[in-house]
């Protein structure tokens, strides 16, 4: 039996990368400017990173415990 497991997460890591490098403005994805590409894929990365963290509700300034 072969476990998938690693092959589905794969899958489905690059897929959430398509779709978000999909949703970037025409601009981004065809600027000329040198490094442009690491730029994208790092703030691609960094999209995917906060999607797939846990929704933390922030402590708003001035909450007390009490």
């Amino acid at each position: 039996m072969i476990d998938d497991r690693l092959l589905d997460h794969w899958e489905r890591e690059s897929a959430a990368r398509e779709r978000l490098r999909n949703s970037l403005p025409a601009s981004w994805r065809n600027d000329p400017r040198p490094n442009m590409d690491v730029v994208r894929e790092l703030y691609i990365e960094a999209m995917l990173r906060l999607t797939q963290q846990p929704s933390v509700r922030p402590v708003a300034i001035g909450d007390d415990d009490r």
